[in-house]
């Protein structure tokens, strides 16, 4: 909120009791974006830009999806002159789920895939709740995609169900329509790949402060396609192998917030209570270089200390099935003493 707007608010509400200033600060203390925010969410009709300060290379191609709400708070532009968290420049683009905010058609006639409802509310296969928005321009080959994430503190963490923060699908229509998608159930962020078997990336902490997330994709059916993905810099995937089910299939890039299978989160008496997540900085090339990132991409994923202890372990282990020595034999115990600790230590910091 601009600071003259503030001013002339408080001078506005110095003449009103305060049984009715409190409420209203407060209101715009816990949610900035109704002051000065330009909401998009009901953007599902035509395809739209968004601004410079938030997303480059992609072009006017952006459309929300029909089966988001459609409610001012779900998707906003949104400033730092109003207390909103940005990467660079002065915009982002913030997104809010709250519980029952589903929706799509609601037309008997209208089916989706396995003849489910075309609506999250009433499908079985998972009911769902977003607000979501993606490229109406799909794409093969190798090409590059960027941005940037924060998530506030103090949000539910959504396991057994699953939380959703960006996705890669395809124009298809039919079948399963997810190649990859970002999952944030367990409060970390990482990559799922769906065309392997759902294999996953590192996970990666994303929580209170912002997260620079790199993907090079080459789209294909072939086993000569690939995934490397970095966050922050570092590699947290490395992968080749199809990344498209078939031969005519292309990808779309979708971000936002996807809650889905919520019978899961329900079964145990909560709602996930309201979701929020900020993204900017999105950015889309052919190449490396047309994202002008201003930092370096590491070439290969770090190995954790857990990683190292084991493969030197393995490697002794190798040379001791050829030749016993009671030296190495020695060297493996003090190894797994040490292993057994990193092991420790690792989950330890993966409940804190």
């Amino acid at each position: 909120m601009k600071k003259q707007t503030k001013k002339h608010i408080l001078e506005f509400l110095h003449f009103w009791p305060m049984t009715i200033v409190v409420p209203i600060l407060l209101l715009l203390i816990l949610f900035p974006g109704i002051a000065g925010a330009k909401s998009i969410s009901d953007n599902k009709h035509d395809q739209f830009c968004l601004p410079k300060d938030v997303a480059t290379g992609m072009g006017c191609v952006w459309k929300v999806s029909n089966r988001t709400k459609g409610l001012d708070h779900q998707i906003q532009i949104v400033s730092s002159e109003d207390g909103h968290p940005v990467r660079d420049g002065k915009l982002s683009l913030r997104f809010e789920v709250r519980p029952g905010e589903c929706w799509g058609s609601f037309d008997k006639k209208d089916l989706a895939n396995d003849n489910q409802p075309n609506n999250d509310c009433e499908r079985t296969n998972g009911k769902s709740e977003r607000a979501e928005m993606g490229t109406k321009k799909f794409y093969k080959g190798n090409k590059w995609y960027a941005w940037s994430i924060f998530i506030p503190e103090g949000q539910e963490r959504f396991e057994p169900s699953s939380l959703k923060l960006s996705q890669f699908d395809h124009n298809d229509g039919s079948g399963y329509m997810q190649l990859a998608n970002w999952e944030h159930n367990d409060g970390k962020y990482k990559f799922v790949n769906a065309v392997n078997d759902w294999e996953k990336s590192k996970s990666v902490e994303v929580i209170g402060k912002w997260t620079d997330i790199v993907v090079n994709a080459n789209w294909t059916h072939k086993d000569d396609g690939f995934y490397k993905i970095w966050a922050d810099g570092k590699m947290i995937y490395d992968f080749q192998g199809p990344t498209l089910y078939a031969k005519h299939l292309k990808a779309v890039f979708k971000v936002g917030i996807y809650r889905s299978w919520l019978d899961h989160i329900w079964a145990e008496g909560r709602d996930g209570g309201i979701t929020v997540v900020y993204y900017d900085g999105i950015k889309f090339g052919k190449s490396e270089k047309s994202l002008k990132l201003g930092y370096e991409l590491e070439t290969e994923i770090a190995k954790s200390e857990v990683e190292i202890l084991e493969a030197q372990i393995a490697e002794l282990k190798l040379k001791q099935k050829d030749n016993y020595d009671i030296e190495v034999s020695r060297e493996i115990v003090k190894l797994k003493k040490k292993l057994k600790r990193a092991e420790y230590e690792a989950i330890i910091k993966n409940k804190s």
